[in-house]
């Protein structure tokens, strides 16, 4: 029982086979030229100013790189025999390494090749963003796809709580660009209905979707 796996641009999810399947929604990292030039003028002329260049580099980071994966905030609960309780929120803060910032302050144009691979990471060094499993693999995609234009349009047009709207209102929310989103997928024509939904059920509880969790 073998059944390969096939990556699916943006532009191409209509090509999808109307059959049963898994499958996960990824990103290319991606930094533009104007994004690369922007920086690096910022570095240099930081330097030249006799400023410190490292908020530039930080901020680079975090808006590109880190905060678009941010983990949604952890519920927390903690309690005692005879204790006081606490609850609240705990927040997701993805730190960027002195190491990594230094270097890009002696060498602002590290980042070029640094992001020219990482554009090339996904999906095999990358996190899914989703995992779904679908009875007609090219009509959920093209759900997703719809949904996902609707909110860009118009960020409060779906109220749904569902999994697919959680979804769509985390890209838009967090300015992920459609272009540079793929699925991979499987198809699971082959066995029963039950089984799909075990593959799907252990897939997302070993890779931890960022924004999908069943």
């Amino acid at each position: 029982m073998t059944a390969p796996v096939i990556n699916l641009g943006w532009p191409q999810l209509q090509d999808a086979p109307e059959t049963a399947g898994v499958y996960a929604w990824y990103v290319r990292l991606f930094l533009g030229e104007a994004d690369l030039a922007e920086f690096e003028t910022a570095i240099n002329a930081a330097k030249t100013a006799g400023e410190q260049p490292e908020p530039i580099v930080v901020r680079m980071l975090q808006r590109h790189f880190f905060h678009p994966f941010r983990e949604s905030p952890y519920e927390v609960r903690l309690t005692g025999p005879l204790k006081p309780r606490y609850s609240g929120s705990l927040e997701h803060e993805p730190k960027e390494s002195e190491g990594l910032v230094r270097r890009l302050v002696d060498d602002p144009r590290r980042l070029r090749r640094t992001a020219s691979l990482l554009g090339q990471a996904a999906p095999y060094f990358t996190a899914p963003l989703y995992i779904g499993m679908a009875a007609n693999l090219r009509s959920r995609l093209m759900q997703h796809k719809n949904l996902i234009r609707q909110l860009i349009e118009n960020p409060s047009a779906s109220n749904s709580d569902d999994g697919m709207a959680g979804f769509a209102r985390q890209v838009v929310a967090r300015g992920f660009i459609p272009n540079q989103m793929f699925v991979a997928y499987m198809t699971l024509s082959d066995i029963d209905a039950t089984e799909q939904v075990d593959v799907e059920n252990i897939l997302n509880r070993i890779n931890f979707p960022i924004f999908g969790r069943n």
